[in-house]
């Protein structure tokens, strides 16, 4: 059954979807360390790339951050059996030696997806909630949010990507 759904998925579901955003990208990253305070503002280049089949799509990008480069990867795809979008993601400054793992739903254009980091430097863990809009063929918008253990959510990251032609 979930091989029919998943072919299905491919055709024009959730996994169509994802594999949209397949291809090279640029533009901006907008870094915020504090609520309403924008701290970094760079170029960023990445590229989307199916993997396994097409069950998955692997994002890998470059950017700078107050003029140190740095990377990062995340694999995203929809499991079938639990309804959920779910992504693995690394970053060389935001997550140090950490994965966070997130899981979400569809939400306009794209979706919404909700982790958490933590550990021993801090009392209670924090949400990271990430959403994926995909505006057009040509453009997306991918925007994180920090959640304090109160509940208090403010933007953290926003990458505004181009496709390059």
């Amino acid at each position: 059954m979930e091989k029919e759904n998943f072919a299905k998925s491919s055709e024009d579901g959730r996994h169509f979807r994802l594999m949209q955003l397949a291809g090279k990208w640029e533009g901006i990253v907008r870094t915020w360390f504090e609520p309403g305070i924008l701290a970094d503002e760079s170029k960023i280049s990445g590229e989307f790339r199916p993997i396994l089949g097409n069950r998955f799509i692997l994002h890998e990008y470059n950017y700078e951050l107050q003029g140190k480069p740095h990377e990062a990867v995340s694999i995203t795809g929809f499991s079938i059996p639990e309804q959920k979008y779910q992504t693995a993601w690394i970053d060389s400054f935001h997550n140090g030696t950490s994965i966070m793992f997130s899981d979400g739903s569809e939400k306009g254009n794209g979706f919404s997806v909700l982790g958490s980091y933590g550990g021993v430097d801090f009392e209670e863990r924090w949400g990271w909630r990430t959403e994926i809009d995909i505006i057009d063929k040509d453009n997306a918008v991918i925007t994180a949010y920090n959640i304090t253990p109160q509940g208090d959510e403010a933007r953290a990251v926003e990458i505004v990507y181009k496709r390059i032609k």
